[in-house]
Protein backbone atom coordinates (compact mmCIF):
# COMPACT_ATOMS: atom_id res chain seq x y z
CA UNK A 1 0.00 0.00 0.00
CA UNK A 2 1.43 3.35 -0.92
CA UNK A 3 1.47 6.04 1.57
CA UNK A 4 -0.83 9.07 0.37
CA UNK A 5 -0.09 11.58 3.44
CA UNK A 6 3.41 12.38 5.18
CA UNK A 7 3.74 12.39 8.68
CA UNK A 8 3.74 15.90 10.38
CA UNK A 9 5.10 16.31 14.11
CA UNK A 10 3.12 18.28 16.17
CA UNK A 11 4.66 21.44 16.94
CA UNK A 12 4.74 22.27 20.50
CA UNK A 13 4.29 18.67 21.59
CA UNK A 14 3.72 18.75 25.41
CA UNK A 15 3.36 15.29 27.25
CA UNK A 16 4.04 13.86 30.44
CA UNK A 17 5.17 9.76 29.76
CA UNK A 18 5.32 7.04 32.10
CA UNK A 19 7.03 3.69 31.85
CA UNK A 20 4.53 0.16 31.98
CA UNK A 21 4.60 -1.83 34.56
CA UNK A 22 2.95 -4.85 33.09
CA UNK A 23 6.43 -4.89 31.00
CA UNK A 24 8.57 -4.30 33.58
CA UNK A 25 6.96 -7.58 35.08
CA UNK A 26 6.77 -9.16 31.85
CA UNK A 27 11.06 -8.52 32.20
CA UNK A 28 11.46 -9.75 35.76
CA UNK A 29 9.08 -13.27 34.65
CA UNK A 30 11.17 -13.79 31.38
CA UNK A 31 13.55 -16.67 32.77
CA UNK A 32 10.80 -18.33 34.12
CA UNK A 33 8.48 -18.27 31.28
CA UNK A 34 11.11 -19.49 29.15
CA UNK A 35 12.05 -21.81 31.53
CA UNK A 36 8.65 -22.86 31.21
CA UNK A 37 8.28 -23.41 27.72
CA UNK A 38 11.26 -26.00 27.82
CA UNK A 39 10.27 -28.01 31.26
CA UNK A 40 7.58 -29.76 29.31
CA UNK A 41 9.89 -31.24 26.26
CA UNK A 42 12.73 -32.00 28.95
CA UNK A 43 11.42 -35.33 29.56
CA UNK A 44 10.59 -35.82 25.95
CA UNK A 45 14.56 -35.64 25.26
CA UNK A 46 16.09 -37.45 27.90
CA UNK A 47 13.63 -40.39 26.68
CA UNK A 48 14.78 -40.06 23.23
CA UNK A 49 18.28 -40.38 24.05
CA UNK A 50 17.58 -43.15 26.05
CA UNK A 51 15.77 -44.76 23.77
CA UNK A 52 18.85 -44.46 21.16
CA UNK A 53 17.03 -41.94 18.55
CA UNK A 54 18.95 -38.47 18.78
CA UNK A 55 17.27 -37.28 15.69
CA UNK A 56 14.38 -37.44 17.90
CA UNK A 57 15.96 -35.88 20.54
CA UNK A 58 17.01 -33.03 18.65
CA UNK A 59 13.71 -32.61 17.21
CA UNK A 60 11.99 -31.94 20.45
CA UNK A 61 15.01 -29.69 21.32
CA UNK A 62 14.29 -27.60 18.00
CA UNK A 63 10.52 -27.15 19.23
CA UNK A 64 11.45 -26.25 23.03
CA UNK A 65 13.96 -23.30 22.07
CA UNK A 66 12.48 -20.96 19.47
CA UNK A 67 9.76 -19.56 22.03
CA UNK A 68 11.93 -19.16 25.13
CA UNK A 69 14.43 -17.67 22.29
CA UNK A 70 11.96 -15.08 21.07
CA UNK A 71 11.19 -14.63 24.51
CA UNK A 72 14.68 -13.51 25.88
CA UNK A 73 15.52 -11.65 22.57
CA UNK A 74 12.46 -9.20 22.66
CA UNK A 75 13.24 -8.68 26.72
CA UNK A 76 16.54 -7.75 26.59
CA UNK A 77 16.14 -5.66 23.24
CA UNK A 78 12.90 -3.93 24.30
CA UNK A 79 11.50 -4.24 27.83
CA UNK A 80 14.48 -3.96 29.64
CA UNK A 81 14.09 -1.46 32.17
CA UNK A 82 14.92 2.36 31.97
CA UNK A 83 17.18 4.41 34.13
CA UNK A 84 14.13 6.84 34.32
CA UNK A 85 10.58 6.34 34.93
CA UNK A 86 8.94 8.90 33.87
CA UNK A 87 9.43 11.74 30.67
CA UNK A 88 8.04 15.04 30.48
CA UNK A 89 8.17 16.32 26.83
CA UNK A 90 8.45 20.37 26.54
CA UNK A 91 8.84 21.89 22.74
CA UNK A 92 12.85 22.28 23.36
CA UNK A 93 13.66 19.75 26.05
CA UNK A 94 12.74 16.44 28.02
CA UNK A 95 12.74 16.60 31.54
CA UNK A 96 13.02 12.94 33.02
CA UNK A 97 12.66 11.82 36.63
CA UNK A 98 15.57 8.90 37.66
CA UNK A 99 14.84 5.96 39.90
CA UNK A 100 16.98 7.92 42.05
CA UNK A 101 14.40 10.52 42.38
CA UNK A 102 16.93 13.31 40.79
CA UNK A 103 15.87 14.92 37.50
CA UNK A 104 17.65 14.65 34.51
CA UNK A 105 17.76 17.44 31.76
CA UNK A 106 18.14 16.66 28.20
CA UNK A 107 18.24 19.94 25.81
CA UNK A 108 17.41 19.14 21.78
CA UNK A 109 19.99 21.52 21.08
CA UNK A 110 22.41 19.12 22.67
CA UNK A 111 21.55 16.25 20.73
CA UNK A 112 24.02 15.01 18.33
CA UNK A 113 22.77 12.03 17.01
CA UNK A 114 19.64 9.44 17.44
CA UNK A 115 20.23 6.14 17.00
CA UNK A 116 16.97 4.11 16.24
CA UNK A 117 16.53 0.09 15.97
CA UNK A 118 13.15 -1.62 16.25
CA UNK A 119 11.49 -5.23 14.54
CA UNK A 120 8.35 -4.55 12.78
CA UNK A 121 5.28 -5.51 14.86
CA UNK A 122 7.14 -6.43 17.83
CA UNK A 123 9.42 -3.31 19.54
CA UNK A 124 12.06 -1.17 19.28
CA UNK A 125 14.32 1.15 20.67
CA UNK A 126 16.67 4.19 20.42
CA UNK A 127 19.62 6.47 22.05
CA UNK A 128 19.94 10.15 21.88
CA UNK A 129 24.27 10.60 21.57
CA UNK A 130 24.66 13.95 23.38
CA UNK A 131 27.44 16.48 22.42
CA UNK A 132 29.01 15.77 26.10
CA UNK A 133 28.92 11.76 25.63
CA UNK A 134 25.70 11.10 27.30
CA UNK A 135 23.63 8.38 26.38
CA UNK A 136 19.74 7.99 26.82
CA UNK A 137 18.16 4.88 25.90
CA UNK A 138 14.21 4.84 25.38
CA UNK A 139 12.32 1.29 24.48
CA UNK A 140 8.77 1.08 24.23
CA UNK A 141 8.54 0.32 27.77
CA UNK A 142 7.84 3.68 27.57
CA UNK A 143 4.56 4.56 26.61
CA UNK A 144 4.07 6.00 23.68
CA UNK A 145 7.95 6.25 23.15
CA UNK A 146 7.77 7.91 19.59
CA UNK A 147 6.47 11.48 21.16
CA UNK A 148 9.94 11.90 22.37
CA UNK A 149 11.04 11.54 18.62
CA UNK A 150 8.22 13.26 17.13
CA UNK A 151 9.37 16.45 19.35
CA UNK A 152 12.84 15.98 18.60
CA UNK A 153 12.02 16.43 14.97
CA UNK A 154 9.39 19.02 15.12
CA UNK A 155 12.61 21.15 16.99
CA UNK A 156 14.72 19.96 14.63
CA UNK A 157 13.59 17.98 11.56
CA UNK A 158 17.58 18.16 9.96
CA UNK A 159 18.66 16.41 12.97
CA UNK A 160 16.00 13.75 12.72
CA UNK A 161 14.01 14.11 9.13
CA UNK A 162 10.23 12.24 10.00
CA UNK A 163 10.69 9.85 7.35
CA UNK A 164 13.84 8.61 9.57
CA UNK A 165 11.87 7.22 12.36
CA UNK A 166 8.22 6.49 10.91
CA UNK A 167 8.98 2.73 10.73
CA UNK A 168 9.83 2.73 14.55
CA UNK A 169 6.93 5.05 14.84
CA UNK A 170 4.59 2.83 13.51
CA UNK A 171 6.07 -0.02 15.55
CA UNK A 172 5.96 1.69 18.65
CA UNK A 173 1.91 2.67 18.17
CA UNK A 174 1.10 -0.74 17.39
CA UNK A 175 3.09 -2.29 19.93
CA UNK A 176 1.37 0.50 22.21
CA UNK A 177 -2.29 -0.43 21.12
CA UNK A 178 -1.24 -4.59 21.81
CA UNK A 179 -0.02 -3.89 25.73
CA UNK A 180 -3.34 -1.79 26.12
CA UNK A 181 -5.05 -4.56 24.72
CA UNK A 182 -3.55 -7.03 27.37
CA UNK A 183 -3.80 -5.03 29.96
CA UNK A 184 -7.51 -3.83 29.30
CA UNK A 185 -7.89 -8.16 29.40
CA UNK A 186 -5.89 -8.39 32.65
CA UNK A 187 -8.16 -5.72 34.70
CA UNK A 188 -11.38 -8.25 33.49
CA UNK A 189 -9.43 -11.22 35.33
CA UNK A 190 -12.68 -12.37 37.44
CA UNK A 191 -14.22 -13.54 33.06
CA UNK A 192 -10.68 -14.82 33.39
CA UNK A 193 -10.63 -16.96 36.63
CA UNK A 194 -14.46 -18.01 34.93
CA UNK A 195 -12.51 -18.54 31.39
CA UNK A 196 -9.37 -20.41 32.17
CA UNK A 197 -10.34 -22.40 36.00
CA UNK A 198 -13.82 -22.80 36.94
CA UNK A 199 -14.64 -24.24 33.22
CA UNK A 200 -11.88 -26.46 33.56
CA UNK A 201 -13.42 -27.53 36.33
CA UNK A 202 -17.12 -27.81 35.36
CA UNK A 203 -16.45 -29.37 31.72
CA UNK A 204 -14.19 -32.24 33.58
CA UNK A 205 -16.68 -33.06 36.05
CA UNK A 206 -19.60 -33.06 33.01
CA UNK A 207 -17.28 -35.11 31.29
CA UNK A 208 -15.94 -37.89 33.88
CA UNK A 209 -19.97 -38.00 34.88
CA UNK A 210 -20.90 -39.06 31.34
CA UNK A 211 -18.43 -41.47 30.45
CA UNK A 212 -19.89 -44.43 31.54
CA UNK A 213 -22.36 -43.58 29.09
CA UNK A 214 -20.30 -43.22 26.25
CA UNK A 215 -18.08 -46.24 26.86
CA UNK A 216 -14.92 -44.50 28.87
CA UNK A 217 -15.31 -46.16 32.33
CA UNK A 218 -11.86 -45.32 32.50
CA UNK A 219 -12.10 -41.62 32.63
CA UNK A 220 -14.40 -41.64 35.84
CA UNK A 221 -10.74 -42.99 37.80
CA UNK A 222 -8.61 -39.97 36.30
CA UNK A 223 -10.27 -36.68 37.26
CA UNK A 224 -7.54 -34.55 37.65
CA UNK A 225 -5.64 -35.84 34.52
CA UNK A 226 -9.29 -34.88 32.88
CA UNK A 227 -9.14 -31.34 34.61
CA UNK A 228 -5.21 -30.33 33.79
CA UNK A 229 -5.81 -31.60 30.17
CA UNK A 230 -8.91 -29.43 29.69
CA UNK A 231 -7.65 -26.44 31.35
CA UNK A 232 -3.94 -26.24 29.52
CA UNK A 233 -6.05 -26.88 26.19
CA UNK A 234 -7.97 -24.22 27.13
CA UNK A 235 -5.33 -21.90 28.16
CA UNK A 236 -3.28 -22.76 24.93
CA UNK A 237 -6.12 -21.89 22.59
CA UNK A 238 -6.88 -19.17 24.38
CA UNK A 239 -3.55 -17.69 24.28
CA UNK A 240 -3.24 -18.45 20.35
CA UNK A 241 -6.74 -17.36 19.32
CA UNK A 242 -5.57 -13.68 21.01
CA UNK A 243 -2.21 -13.32 19.73
CA UNK A 244 -3.82 -14.63 16.03
CA UNK A 245 -6.34 -11.97 16.55
CA UNK A 246 -3.81 -9.15 17.77
CA UNK A 247 -1.42 -10.09 14.82
CA UNK A 248 -4.13 -9.30 12.79
CA UNK A 249 -5.12 -6.10 13.79
CA UNK A 250 -1.24 -5.26 14.37
CA UNK A 251 -1.46 -5.92 10.66
CA UNK A 252 -4.56 -3.50 9.50
CA UNK A 253 -3.11 -1.15 12.00
CA UNK A 254 0.07 -0.76 10.12
CA UNK A 255 -1.31 -0.49 7.16
CA UNK A 256 -3.76 2.01 7.94
CA UNK A 257 -0.84 4.26 9.73
CA UNK A 258 0.97 3.55 6.31
CA UNK A 259 -2.11 5.23 4.62
CA UNK A 260 -2.77 8.22 7.14
CA UNK A 261 0.40 8.50 9.19
CA UNK A 262 -1.12 11.38 11.16
CA UNK A 263 -4.07 8.84 12.38
CA UNK A 264 -3.09 6.89 15.63
CA UNK A 265 -6.19 6.59 16.96
CA UNK A 266 -7.64 2.41 17.47
CA UNK A 267 -10.20 1.24 15.61
CA UNK A 268 -12.50 0.05 18.24
CA UNK A 269 -15.38 -1.00 16.41
CA UNK A 270 -12.87 -3.53 14.54
CA UNK A 271 -11.10 -4.77 17.76
CA UNK A 272 -14.42 -5.72 18.84
CA UNK A 273 -15.50 -7.69 15.87
CA UNK A 274 -11.96 -9.56 15.29
CA UNK A 275 -12.05 -10.19 19.16
CA UNK A 276 -15.53 -11.65 19.32
CA UNK A 277 -14.81 -13.81 15.80
CA UNK A 278 -11.20 -14.98 18.28
CA UNK A 279 -13.60 -15.95 20.86
CA UNK A 280 -15.65 -18.00 19.01
CA UNK A 281 -13.32 -19.92 17.29
CA UNK A 282 -11.52 -20.55 20.58
CA UNK A 283 -14.75 -21.78 22.19
CA UNK A 284 -15.37 -24.09 18.86
CA UNK A 285 -11.82 -25.82 18.84
CA UNK A 286 -12.05 -26.40 23.05
CA UNK A 287 -15.73 -27.86 22.13
CA UNK A 288 -14.14 -30.36 19.84
CA UNK A 289 -11.40 -31.40 21.72
CA UNK A 290 -13.51 -31.93 24.64
CA UNK A 291 -15.78 -34.14 22.16
CA UNK A 292 -12.91 -36.07 20.75
CA UNK A 293 -11.09 -36.54 24.46
CA UNK A 294 -14.67 -37.99 25.72
CA UNK A 295 -15.54 -40.41 22.57
CA UNK A 296 -13.27 -40.93 21.04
Amino acid sequence: MEQSQTFSPRVGLKRTLSDRTLLKVFYYLLFPLALAFVLPFIPLILMAFEDGTPLTALSFLALALPMPAILLFQGFSFFRPLAFKQVAIFPDRLEMLGKNKKNIEVNFADIKEVKLSHLPYQGGSFTLLMKDGAKYKFTVILERSEYVLEAISSFNPVLLPPASFEGYRRTAICADHNYTRINDALKNWRMMVVKYLLLPVVVSVVVVLAAPYVGRVSITEDLDNVFRSFTVVNLMLGVICFLVAALYITGITNQALIKDPNNARRNMELEAKVYRISGLLHWIAFAAFVINFTVR
